[in-house]
């Protein structure tokens, strides 16, 4: 795709600092604190919640320049995604300083972690097409999820169309790049009915980078009196180069994964009870080759599956709503490196929300959990929050959280990578204290955070030529503090050139001793986040979007991304332009993988509603 980049970055910018709009698309508006969100056992409104919660709908995630899940999630202040290959190949998501290993991933409530490594949890079997939103709960959350909520919790919100629907896009750019989207719905009776097909692929954009990933999803939702009953079932297949991805001594590593998803969820309406059922089953295939050249040298075929089930029980009451259950799960792997194993967790849960009380709100549970090999565990927590009025408020949060290693942590071996078989549990106290006001327009918050953690699990190595080899390494004290702000100008103006500018930033800082060897993933975290994100209307009715991204790593350099969008409707039709790092930067998430510079594309999509 031949393009002179100053003449692309002139026609992205001149428009944005010359021109009055001509006409602009009135989107629909909501009130923040009207949203409903998923940051504790029952769903509350993002006015009454007492804890850090970042929320993007389908109107803000469609202006963002980046058309998939994985990448999409560099774009939340305080949320770091660190990528070994882009356009959803593999990226590793951790939020407040921890690792990927501690940050839990959920689609409608159900659990997708891998038990065999973090590195697959963003093996994601849905597309952005079908997301209606996604939540970010930051700090512990084991109280309402269990184990590996340690650090945050990510949890995608999936449309549940009940009108009919079509789209078809596609889209095309350098290095080869070409996707093609399919999505309809139709309803019939009682049931909405939706299928998503996307395809992509790559030649790369350096040697060893080249990918083609395959998803469908299908999805039912059967809506009855007092009754909602929701069907899922969705398959992701990457095939990709992995240059360097787990070692910088082996360039021609390769991998195909393989993710299947089938999930069921209701909530059952009896009397003054919610009955909530959900029940999973999760597969991933892993074939990895250390290096292709020699196929029949090290290479590692795994296969993972893991089962649960979960029944809650809610009940509103003159005090508030008080919530009970249990869940139950399997994890199994067949490897032919790791090996054979199986391991059974559950345990039991209850919580009290307190609806407010002169202008006071709280929620407090635990978690009686089970795991196989260290038997039963406590994990408290409490949110507790003053409304100065029904704009502002200030909130504080006490919990504890914990995580088990992975079957990669305790069992693989290879050349580069060595398991141990003696570590131990993960566990933090969290502590937050923050503020938030809400106004029409105008929308801020701040936080201050302390994650006191004990045995954290890293991989680390006496030098660059020696393997890595898995530790409970040290306890770790997390501080850190958040500003995020965004502001609506058209809830102010009538048809503003700028219509939307959000800004966050993240501070983190740590009391940990580097020694004398290197970490993998425990002494990287980001020291410095800086993310605005702006949105203006261009002549013609064209709309632009426009991500700043400053982050300044421990141990790495410090960087600056800009990313930017154009989107221009002609009826039932969507053309698109995009630029991912505009300025052509060099900069890597790892020692010794890359990421690619500047990459064009442009998409054009149909859709009838």
């Amino acid at each position: 795709m031949k393009i002179t980049m100053n003449k692309l970055i002139l026609f992205l910018i001149l428009p944005f600092v010359l021109f009055e709009p001509i006409s602009a698309q009135q989107d629909s508006l909501h009130e923040m604190n009207e949203v409903v969100v998923s940051a504790a056992r029952v769903p509350l409104t993002f006015s009454d919640l007492a804890r850090t919660v970042i929320v993007l709908d389908e109107k803000t995630i469609q202006t963002l320049p980046t058309d998939n899940i994985q990448d999409l999630l560099k774009y939340f202040g305080g949320v770091d995604l660190k990528l070994r290959g882009v356009e959803g190949v593999q990226g590793d998501v951790s939020i407040r300083g921890g690792t990927s290993d501690q940050t839990l991933i959920l689609i409608n409530g159900i659990k997708l972690n891998d038990p065999q490594t973090s590195h697959h949890n963003l093996n994601l079997p849905i597309s952005l097409e079908n997301v209606e939103r996604i939540e970010v709960l930051k700090g512990q959350g084991s109280r309402i999820y269990g184990p590996n909520a340690f650090s945050g919790v990510i949890n995608i919100i999936t449309k549940k169309e009940h009108t009919p629907n079509l789209s078809i896009s596609a889209l095309a750019g350098e290095h080869n790049l070409f996707e093609t989207n399919f999505s309809a719905a139709y309803p019939v009776g009682i049931t909405a009915n939706t299928i998503t097909f996307s395809k992509k692929k790559s030649d790369g954009y350096t040697f060893n980078t080249d990918f083609d990933i395959t998803s469908f999803l299908i999805q039912q939702n059967f809506g009855f009196v007092r009754k909602n009953i929701n069907l899922m079932f969705g398959y992701d297949d990457k095939k990709f180069g992995a240059n360097s991805f787990y070692s910088n001594l082996f360039p021609n590593q390769w991998e195909h994964t393989t993710t299947k998803l089938l999930a069921g969820t209701a909530d059952i309406q009896a009397g003054a009870f919610v009955l909530s059922p959900k029940l999973y089953w999760r597969r991933n295939d892993d074939d990895f080759f250390l290096d292709h050249n020699r196929p029949d040298w090290n290479r590692n075929i795994h296969q993972t599956n893991s089962y649960g089930g979960e029944i809650q029980s809610s009940v509103k009451s003159s005090i508030g709503t008080t919530t009970f259950g249990g869940e139950f799960a399997e994890d199994e792997i067949a490897s032919t490196n790791i090996g054979d194993h199986t391991r059974t967790k559950g345990g039991f849960f209850a919580e009290q929300v307190i609806e407010p009380l002169k202008n006071f709100s709280s929620s407090f549970g635990i978690f009686a959990y089970n795991y196989s090999g260290i038997g039963w565990k406590f994990w408290p927590s409490i949110d507790a929050a003053y409304h100065f009025s029904e704009h502002a408020k200030i909130y504080g949060s006490i919990g504890k959280a914990f995580r088990m290693p992975t079957f990669t942590d305790l069992y693989y071996l290879s050349p580069a990578n060595i398991g141990n078989q003696n570590l131990t549990y993960e566990e933090t106290t969290n502590y937050e204290l923050g503020f938030s006001f809400m106004e029409s327009f105008f929308e801020a918050g701040t936080s201050v955070f302390l994650n006191d953690g004990h045995n954290l699990i890293d991989w680390v190595r006496n030098s660059s030529f020696a393997p890595w080899i898995v530790q409970n390494v040290t306890n770790v004290k997390t501080y850190g503090a958040e500003l995020n702000t965004t502001v609506d100008l058209r809830k102010l103006l009538e048809n503003p050139i700028l219509r939307t500018v959000g800004v966050s930033y993240t501070y983190l800082t740590a009391n940990r001793q580097t020694g004398n060897y290197q970490s993998k993933y425990l002494l990287d975290h980001l020291k410095h986040q800086l993310i605005i994100n702006l949105t203006d209307i261009l002549p013609l009715g064209i709309l632009q979007s426009w991500s700043f991204r400053y982050e300044d790593r421990q141990n790495f350099q410090s960087h600056f991304i800009l990313d930017t969008q154009i989107i221009k409707h002609f009826g039932d039709f969507e053309l698109l332009l995009r630029a991912n790092n505009l300025f052509n930067k060099t900069y890597s998430d790892f020692p010794g993988v890359p990421l690619p510079g500047r990459w064009v594309s442009v998409g054009l999509k149909y859709s009838y509603l």
